[in-house]
């Protein structure tokens, strides 16, 4: 018997869901309770991905196994349910990146009213553009990490302009 061993894309695509899951646990620092709440499941539910793409063989051709996919399902649903949290409702895709390199999306923001707001979305969203394809051009992981985090700070500046929006 031989003792799975995760491929270089599934350790990539696990250190990037445990960086989430500190830029989440982070974020409970000066979030309310609700969002409190609601990073802190989507931080545990990134660390079942993690330990899953370590230490589980993938049943399909994606290389993704079936714990990871259902936890990072969860945590994708959390997120969308609590936009305070400042994850997009669709952040699965920087874990996923790593090992299926599909282009990654800048999801819209529906109702940004305001020509000052909506012009401070539309310039974050190109810059979340740009930083996409340098993620998905970055030659170490390790520049894939620093990348995330600016990435993640813009999506939260993005659910800022939400929350003043919509109160």
């Amino acid at each position: 018997m031989t003792a799975f061993e995760p491929t270089e894309q599934a350790r990539a695509a696990a250190i990037r869901a445990a960086a989430l899951a500190d830029i989440a646990r982070r974020r409970t620092l000066v979030a309310s309770a609700w969002n409190g709440r609601a990073l802190i499941t989507v931080a545990e539910l990134l660390d079942i991905v993690t330990l899953s793409l370590y230490e589980e063989a993938p049943a399909r051709p994606d290389g993704i196994c079936e714990s990871a996919r259902l936890a990072l399902a969860d945590a994708e649903a959390t997120a969308a349910e609590t936009p305070g949290t400042g994850f997009p409702a669709d952040f699965g895709q920087y874990v996923t990146h790593a090992m299926d390199h599909r282009p990654l999306t800048v999801p819209t923001l529906p109702g940004v009213t305001g020509w000052s707001l909506a012009d401070e979305d539309t310039q974050l969203a190109a810059a979340l553009d740009a930083l996409h394809g340098h993620l998905a051009a970055a030659a170490a992981e390790t520049v894939a990490l620093a990348l995330l985090e600016a990435v993640f700070a813009l999506h939260d500046k993005r659910a800022d302009l939400l929350r003043l929006t919509h109160g």
